[in-house]
This record gives structure tokens, C-alpha cells and sequence, in this order.
């Protein structure tokens, strides 16, 4: 084995074990690995010199190698997007996103929301491209009464069931205003994203009976009081156990924890461009999140 790869291999080996629950699990008790990125933008191959610390970072082929290794090592596993697949590079221009969710549904993702910049080919050019997409789209606060087609493609949530344990996965989109022309979002009218959220996150608890609730963000990290970010939503909306960020391109080593009246809610994102792969890993015991941690895990060969 050439060094540089047994020196990954003593990377990823370090990662697992730092991150790992440790312990007998009771009687009820689940695990669950939240893998995910967000901010990809059509970046298939790593960055190349000149890039600064991204330098040599990223790939999707890299980005899946990681993934098959993880889902070997651990159980229960969901690999998820926060949005804005789309734009940043030619392999965008030259195939309008259908590279990218054809690599997605070969790597195995199991959700994605959508972002502003997956509405750059207005939404027939999103249509078509989510042609490749194998997995499920969801977004709670896009009205989309006017873009029937989109609306059969992205869900205002869903459910995934492990053994002893269901977790639902909803998400939100940042506002169009500013960012995406009207004729981009024709037939698709956002909404307000807590007052969205407040009647899934209870059916998702009280009628569905989940354990968990995931919640696919493209609203951004921290916005400083210029709009809704995922600061806010976890402050003013209990019963979500995880934030999976997006839009801000913001770099954490590990998931922020915010204090709300329904306890607690962990916030992650990781940048943008695929460099890192988030993780999170979840004990949970008859609807209630015991333990978690996270971490930052670079995409490298």
C-alpha cells in the first residue's frame, strides 16, 4: 500500500473511531449516522492547485469511495443533501444537472432539498434533470400549486424506517427574492418557513410517531437578523433533533448545539463544493436522542 493512502486509511480509521458510541444499548435503544453535504455545485472532480486550502479537496468519486466505507463500518446510515446541487462549474453548463443527480442515485443519497441555484434552468431544466434523481425530494414551504410536475417530484416530507426506529426528513428553501428571477421559480410561491414547518414537525411526531425529525435546510447558517437561518428556526421551533445546513457555505468542525423549549437542536453544514462530509451519529431511545456527535470528515484521496 502506498503511504499516502495508508496514511488516509489511518484518517478515516481515526474519524470512525473518534465519532463512535461506545456501550451496551438498552433495551428500545437505536443508532443512527447522519451522512451529508450541501453547496456541491456541480463539482464533480476535486479542486484543483490554487484553491487554497481546498486545494486537492473534493470529487465526487472520492465523496463515494468514503461513503461505501462508512455504510461497510456502521448500521443504520441516510445520506442526505441540503441543496444548490446545481452551478459552479462546466459540467453544469454542459449538462444541466443531470450528471449530478445520476452520481447522487449511484452513490445511494437518500434525500435531498432543494437551494436557489437548482432553479437556474427554471423549472423545467430542474424537471429534467431530477429524470436521473432516484431519490426523493422534500421541501415544506414551496407552494407549487402552479408547477403541478414539480410538485409530484418534491414531498413536504418523508419517512424512513430502520429497525426500531422511524426518523421523517422534511425541508426548506430560501426565499427567491434577490436570488432567483421570477421566470426561474414560475408556479413555485415560498412561504414563510417556521409557520411551514410547525404543522409537519407535528404530524411528523403525533400521527407518523417518529423518533427523529431531520430537517433539510437551504436558509442559511447565521444571516445576522437579515432573514430566516437556521439559528432562528432552531431557537423558535422544538421537537427538530437536526439541522442539516445549507446556502451559507459556512465551514463547521462539528454540529452547533442550540437550546430551544423543546430541548435541543443540533445545527451542521459543511461548506460548500464537496470537501467534507458531515456526520453525525444519533443514540436514540423511544423517541428521544440520548447522544450525539459530529464531525467534519475531509474529502482526500
Amino acid at each position: 500500500m502506498q503511504r499516502r493512502h495508508f496514511l488516509a486509511s489511518l484518517g478515516a480509521a481515526a474519524a470512525t473511531s473518534r465519532l463512535s458510541l461506545h456501550g451496551e444499548d438498552a433495551p428500545g435503544t437505536a443508532r443512527l449516522t447522519l451522512l451529508h453535504t450541501n453547496d456541491t455545485h456541480s463539482r464533480i472532480e476535486p479542486f484543483g492547485a490554487g484553491n487554497g486550502a481546498i486545494s486537492g479537496k473534493g470529487g465526487m468519486a472520492r465523496r463515494a469511495t468514503l461513503v461505501k466505507q462508512l455504510r461497510a463500518q456502521l448500521g443504520n446510515v441516510l445520506l442526505l443533501d441540503a441543496g444548490d446541487v446545481f452551478q459552479g462549474t462546466p459540467y453544469f453548463n454542459r449538462y444541466k444537472g443531470l450528471l449530478d443527480y445520476k452520481l447522487m442515485s449511484m452513490m445511494g443519497y437518500d434525500a435531498s432539498t432543494l437551494g436557489n441555484h437548482d432553479f437556474d434552468n427554471g423549472v423545467e431544466g430542474l424537471l429534467a434533470a431530477m429524470a436521473e434523481a432516484k431519490f426523493p425530494f422534500v421541501s415544506c414551504n414551496l407552494d407549487m400549486k402552479g408547477a403541478p410536475s414539480l410538485a409530484q417530484r418534491v414531498q413536504p416530507w418523508i419517512v424512513k424506517e430502520f429497525p426500531g426506529l422511524k426518523v421523517g426528513i422534511t425541508g426548506v428553501c430560501v426565499n427567491f427574492k434577490g436570488l432567483v428571477a421570477p421566470k426561474g421559480h414560475a408556479g413555485v410561491i415560498w412561504l414563510n418557513p417556521l409557520e411551514s414547518l410547525k404543522p409537519v414537525v407535528k404530524l411528523l411526531r403525533e400521527q407518523e410517531k417518529v423518533d427523529m425529525v431531520v430537517l433539510l435546510s437551504h436558509l442559511g447558517h447565521d444571516l445576522k437578523g437579515s432573514g430566516w437561518d437556521d439559528l432562528t428556526l432552531a431557537r423558535q421551533l422544538p421537537g427538530v433533533d437536526v439541522i442539516i445546513g445549507g446556502h451559507s457555505h459556512t465551514f463547521l468542525e462539528e454540529p452547533v448545539r442550540v437550546k430551544n423549549e423543546g430541548g435541543e437542536t443540533l445545527i451542521f453544514q459543511v461548506g460548500f463544493g464537496g470537501v467534507s462530509l458531515g456526520r453525525i451519529d444519533f443514540t436514540v431511545s423511544r423517541g428521544v436522542v440520548k447522544a450525539a456527535s459530529g464531525a467534519s470528515l475531509s474529502v482526500t484521496n
